[in-house]
């Protein structure tokens, strides 16, 4: 067909080419050459535009700029809690996500995971109108936007933003560790746990049938708080403020490797659900195990934050390794000379 196949040049290379990008050669599609013409040169145009705007944006002030963009002289709202150190904490969490370049730039692997998978949805949606219905794919991509929303942050909060933010925190630690650690889980529930929530729920609003999406949600969301007390087992620190050892923190790494598990477990626990949706008894069943296990994982982590110690500063750990190279008589030697100093200075 190849060889059949003729272009204004005659060049039968030409002709391969346009038939592998998909271009329409043949004189009966004319207005489908244009389209792809016209989708060609905007997109060209609009990927010149963006470099050229990020060369004299950004480039220019790269050197220039540290790494912590400063805040700005405007008022700023903070949501408010019972707890001072809940307040102040939430806050420093949310400032620390807008103005560090760094943590952006780490917890933007997951999140362009998490777009991709809702924009998939979106397009199933709308290619097939007659698929709106709770299917068990469209269960394992929320459980994996669950996922994925809750341990990126994790990963986030271990990176520390900058030494001024550790003295800060450590110099006016005066309350219990329980409120710390209590408040770094207020932190994880609003900054992952509810908004991925919340897209979830705004991407099965048009399916069917209602009950079965109020239930899976309902599961999301205890999902959610698990995610978030299994995220705070022996986490000690404030986010953002305790140091690493260098070479320790491998975003890529992480970022595959939880990638790989959370697939399984989305997976896993999308065929669990999506018969127990039309069985109350065993839907029932499976909401009651992941309550109790959800409040199982927070008087753990309750009881735990009562003895545990903020640190600040990961240290790497203390050993000591003997080379056994001392023979027995100069051992004896050795101790004598022990025993015999303190008589001497007597």
């Amino acid at each position: 067909m190849l060889q059949n196949t003729k272009t204004s040049c005659g060049c039968p290379i030409s002709a391969v080419f346009w038939q592998k990008w998909g271009f329409p050669i043949r004189s009966g599609h004319t207005f489908a050459a244009r389209r792809g013409w016209l989708g060609l040169g905007t997109v060209v145009f609009g990927a010149a535009a963006s470099l050229l705007l990020c060369y004299l944006r950004t480039m220019k002030t790269t050197v220039e700029e540290p790494d912590l963009v400063p805040g700005t002289r405007q008022a700023h709202w903070a949501p408010r809690f019972v707890s001072p150190v809940r307040t102040a904490l939430v806050s420093f969490c949310v400032r620390a996500m807008t103005r560090s370049r760094q943590h952006r730039l780490a917890f933007s692997f997951y999140v362009a995971v998490i777009v991709c998978i809702a924009l998939s949805l979106i397009h199933t949606q709308i290619s097939n109108p007659a698929l709106r219905v709770v299917q068990q794919d469209f269960l394992a991509e929320t459980f994996l936007i669950m996922s994925l929303a809750v341990f990126g942050m994790r990963s986030v909060f271990s990176l520390p933003i900058s030494l001024t933010a550790n003295w800060v925190w450590r110099i006016t630690q005066l309350r219990p560790s329980e409120q710390y650690i209590s408040a770094t889980r207020t932190a994880v529930l609003g900054l992952a746990v509810i908004p991925a929530w919340l897209l979830c729920a705004l991407l099965s609003v048009s399916l069917r049938p209602w009950h079965h999406v109020a239930a899976h949600l309902a599961v999301l969301a205890v999902f959610g708080w698990i995610f978030a007390e299994l995220s705070l087992i022996g986490m000690s620190t404030v986010p953002f403020t305790c140091s690493y050892l260098p070479g320790k923190v491998h975003v890529q790494v992480l970022f595959w490797s939880f990638m790989v598990l959370l697939v399984v477990f989305s997976l896993a626990s999308s065929e669990v659900e999506m018969p127990a949706l039309n069985n109350p008894l065993q839907y029932t069943s499976i909401i009651i195990v992941l309550i109790i296990t959800a409040v199982g994982l927070y008087a753990f982590n309750r009881h735990r934050a009562k003895s545990a110690v903020i640190y600040f500063e990961e240290l790497p750990p203390e050993l000591i390794t003997s080379l056994g190279l001392v023979s027995g008589p100069i051992s004896m030697v050795s101790s004598r000379a022990g025993t015999n100093a303190p008589s001497k200075l007597m």
